[in-house]
């Protein structure tokens, strides 16, 4: 146990002094205060231009922060790994563990912050069409997604030894997902319908159950790309 929490407090760490952290608040604070400014100024809806800044800044830019911190979770460490599981140091359900939790935990508080911020902005300052419980569900569907990338991005680093390799296969998953699922049938579950259908959402205007459905199946899918992910580091070569 004091193993996965040194592991765990470690990584955290790490990961709040990156240069990822900085560029990924950057590209994502400096977008929100300028649409904050023009929806106070033209007096723009809440709805439209929180789905407008989640169309072109939060799901792009935070899609491709994610890949790359959950990407160099396992494979970034490869000599580390090896040596402190050889020396009988930390067992690999510990470090595995440990790294899913801040990977993950990172990514949601970082999303946190920026979507509660955002929202409480738009609310005072732009014309307030939208719903508080369309735009919660809102925010907890998107999270899902993220929580998910960051899930694949996890089981990526653990079978590929390249982060590059690994960042570059998670985000033409997403992109090619999108194609595949219409072209079965699932068009609910693509990244693209849940964000082009975020300002009816936000206005509470979508049925909460297709939005249950979505975070429900992107919660579900994560959790099983954990565990098989677990399972497959656990019986890694190193």
């Amino acid at each position: 146990m004091q193993a996965f929490l040194a592991i765990l407090q470690y990584d955290f760490i790490q990961l709040t002094r990156s240069w990822i952290l900085r560029i990924w608040l950057l590209l994502l604070i400096a977008p929100a205060i300028f649409w904050v400014v023009v929806a106070n100024s033209r007096t723009e809806l809440a709805s439209e231009t929180m789905a407008f800044y989640v169309t072109t800044t939060l799901a792009p830019i935070s899609a491709l922060a994610v890949a790359i911190i959950s990407s160099g979770a396992i494979s970034g460490e490869a000599g580390i790994i090896s040596d402190s599981i050889l020396s009988r140091s930390v067992t690999r359900t510990e470090y595995v563990a440990a790294k899913i939790i801040s990977r993950i935990g990172f990514t949601l508080i970082v999303y946190t912050i920026v979507v509660i911020l955002f929202t409480y902005l738009m609310f005072r300052f732009a014309a307030n069409d939208a719903s508080l419980a369309g735009v919660t569900l809102g925010w907890f569907v998107l999270a899902s997604l993220l929580t998910f990338l960051a899930a694949l991005g996890i089981a990526m680093s653990i079978i590929m030894s390249n982060v590059l390799t690994a960042v570059l296969t998670v985000l033409l998953t997403v992109v090619l997902s999108g194609a595949v699922l219409q072209f079965v049938g699932l068009s609910w579950m693509s990244t693209t319908a849940v964000i082009n259908q975020l300002p009816q959402t936000f206005r509470g205007e979508t049925a909460v159950w297709e939005q249950i459905r979505v975070l429900g199946v992107f919660s579900m899918l994560s959790i099983l790309t954990l565990i098989g992910s677990a399972l497959v580091f656990r019986h890694k070569d190193l």
